[in-house]
C-alpha cells in the first residue's frame, strides 16, 4: 500500500525536513506514510502498518529518543527488518550517530529519562537494555548524517536516489501486466526526444493508469534535470485550486519555492520558466484537458 514508511518524532521536525522529504519521495512517485504518534488510522488497527511497507526511513533527531511511542515503534520496525529483510534506513539530523549508537549526550539523557517514565521497578532494567540495543542496531545499517552536506536539498537529493535504486522498489517498475505498455510508452518518448511530447494514458477506474504512470515515471526521471510527479490532480483542484497546483509544478522544476496570485499569472510563469527546458511533467487524475 505503501512504498515509504517515515518514522520520526516533533511538530518542528514534521513542518521542516520531513514535509520536504515527503515531498521529494512524492514527486518522484513513491507513496508515503508519515509514522509518528499521532499517525494510527482505523484502517491498520487490524494489519499493523509495517505490513503495509516496502522501506522505512527512520529520522533521529535530539528528541527522538523522548518518545516512548517512538522507541517502542523503532522495535517493532527492526523486527519487520530481521524477520522479513525489508530495508531501514536512518537519517541523522542535526545528532551524531554516535549519540543515537551509544545513547549519550542530551539523546542519552532523554533515553533514560522516556525509560525511567515508562518502566518501573525489575522492568526499568530490562526495557532500558531492550531499547538500547534497538538503537544500536538501526544506528549501525547504513544511512544518511545531515552534517556531511551541505545542504538539506542536496541531502534529499542523495536519500531519494538511493532510495530509488532499491530493489524492492526497483521491482515495482516493471508491474505484473503492465511490462509491454511501459516499454510502449517509453518508446514512443525516445523516439520524440528533440520535440514535445504529451502523452495521455486512459481507462477506467482501477485500470492501473496511475501505476503505469509511477513506472515509467521510475525509469525515465533520472535523464531529466527538471521533473514533476504531481498526483490527485482531481480532489487537489477541488480542494485547494489549480493555482496551488500550478505552485508545486513551478516549485518543482525551478526547485524553489513560488508563490502565484492567480491562474493566468501561473499559465504565463509556466511559459516563461520552462519555454526552452528539457522537462518531464507527470500530471495524475486529470478530470480533463484544459
Amino acid at each position: 500500500m505503501y512504498d515509504v514508511l517515515i518514522n520520526f518524532n516533533g511538530e518542528d521536525i514534521r513542518n521542516k525536513f520531513i514535509s520536504h522529504l515527503d515531498s521529494a519521495l512524492s514527486t518522484v512517485g513513491f507513496t508515503t506514510f508519515l509514522h509518528h504518534e499521532n499517525a494510527v488510522k482505523a484502517m491498520h488497527i487490524q494489519q499493523p502498518i509495517l505490513n503495509l511497507c516496502r522501506v522505512a526511513i527512520v529520522v533521529f533527531t535530539k528528541t527522538y529518543s523522548e518518545s516512548c511511542w517512538c522507541l517502542h515503534q523503532l522495535q517493532q520496525i527492526i523486527e519487520w527488518n530481521e524477520t522479513y529483510c525489508r530495508h531501514v534506513l536512518p537519517v541523522y539530523y542535526e545528532i551524531q550517530p554516535s549519540d543515537v549508537r551509544l545513547q549519550k549526550g542530551e539523546f542519552g539523557k532523554a533515553f533514560k529519562a522516556t525509560a525511567e517514565q515508562t518502566f518501573s521497578g525489575q522492568q526499568l532494567e530490562h526495557g532500558m537494555s531492550m531499547w538500547s540495543h534497538t538503537l544500536t542496531k538501526a544506528a549501525n545499517l547504513f544511512g544518511w548524517d545531515e552534517s556531511n552536506y551541505r545542504s538539506d536539498a542536496e541531502l534529499l537529493e542523495k536519500i531519494v536516489k538511493s532510495v530509488s535504486n532499491l530493489p524492492v522498489l526497483l521491482a515495482t517498475k516493471f508491474p505484473v501486466g503492465l511490462h509491454s505498455q511501459v516499454e510502449d510508452v517509453i518508446q514512443t518518448i525516445k523516439n520524440k526526444s528533440t520535440e514535445v511530447c504529451t502523452i495521455g494514458i486512459c481507462g477506467e477506474e482501477g485500470s492501473g493508469k496511475t501505476t503505469l504512470a509511477k513506472a515509467i515515471y521510475h525509469l525515465v526521471h533520472g535523464t531529466f534535470m527538471d521533473k514533476s510527479f504531481i498526483e490527485d490532480i482531481e480532489q487537489i483542484s477541488e480542494t485547494r485550486g489549480y493555482v496551488h497546483l500550478q505552485e508545486q509544478l513551478l516549485s518543482d522544476l525551478l526547485k524553489t519555492k513560488v508563490e502565484i496570485l492567480n491562474v493566468e499569472m501561473g499559465r504565463s510563469m509556466i511559459r516563461e520558466r520552462v519555454s526552452g527546458k528539457k522537462v518531464l511533467i507527470v500530471l495524475d487524475d486529470v478530470p480533463n484537458v484544459r
